[in-house]
């Protein structure tokens, strides 16, 4: 489902998150195609999140806003979880993306800021 090509950019984001739609505005500025993972439309598998992860670098839990009011109905800032957990989480609670994820061929990043958009393409 997330094969990588130089010639198309990935965005993974969901639809409810302004910073989401403001990197999509600029991805649609340049000359790629882009494929859109809106995550308040399409559901992501646990597999796929492990590997955003390793791709990324970082552990899962790394992925989830731990401030975001759906986390907090569930957990506090102290949870300890397995990694199983939190990837269930995730699945679950996609809104909780704790940023937008872009994806060209091999360079993954989670954006913060719709500027990066410029400089990672």
């Amino acid at each position: 489902m997330f094969s990588s090509s130089e010639k198309l950019i990935t965005l993974i984001y969901h639809g409810d998150d302004h910073l989401g739609r403001e990197i999509l505005a600029y991805a649609q500025t340049e000359d790629l195609p882009i494929r859109e993972i809106d995550l308040s439309k399409t559901k992501v598998s646990e597999t796929n999140w492990a590997l955003f992860a390793d791709k990324l670098g970082i552990d899962i839990k790394d992925l989830v806003n731990m401030d975001h009011p759906n986390f907090k109905q569930h957990y506090d800032a102290e949870v300890d979880l397995s990694d199983h957990d939190w990837l269930k989480f995730l699945e679950h609670n996609p809104s909780t993306l704790k940023a937008p994820i872009v994806m060209i061929g091999e360079k993954i990043q989670l954006m913060y800021n719709p500027q990066d958009m410029l400089h990672f393409v």
